[in-house]
């Protein structure tokens, strides 16, 4: 039986850190902006596809989740504030398709 590789990414923010300590802000910016696009990427993959009756219900679970890791990391918080007013977020395209359920 063939075993997958767990792929572990390099931390997105380490890397960047690294940047900046070289004279490398606007590179640093956009690695951290990929890292961003990489994680909301790999979120709306495993949520997907989804109820749209449902939306409210993610939308919780995922405040819950930032909410713990806030809780278990400190500085996640600040650090996520301030990176909210400086990267530009990724557009999340979705699309609406209307199939009837196989799971109850």
């Amino acid at each position: 039986m063939k075993r997958f590789k767990e792929v572990r990414m390099r931390s997105y923010v380490s890397r960047g850190n690294e940047l900046i300590a070289n004279g490398k802000e606007k590179e640093a910016m956009s690695l951290v902006e990929d890292g961003l696009r990489y994680y909301s990427n790999n979120i709306i993959k495993s949520i997907s596809p989804y109820s749209t009756a449902d939306a409210g219900l993610i939308v919780l679970s995922l405040r819950h989740i930032a909410d713990e890791i806030e809780a278990n990391n400190k500085g996640a918080k600040e650090f996520a504030a301030g990176l909210d007013k400086c990267v530009d977020k990724p557009h999340i395209p979705e699309q609406r398709k209307v199939k009837k359920p196989n799971r109850y």
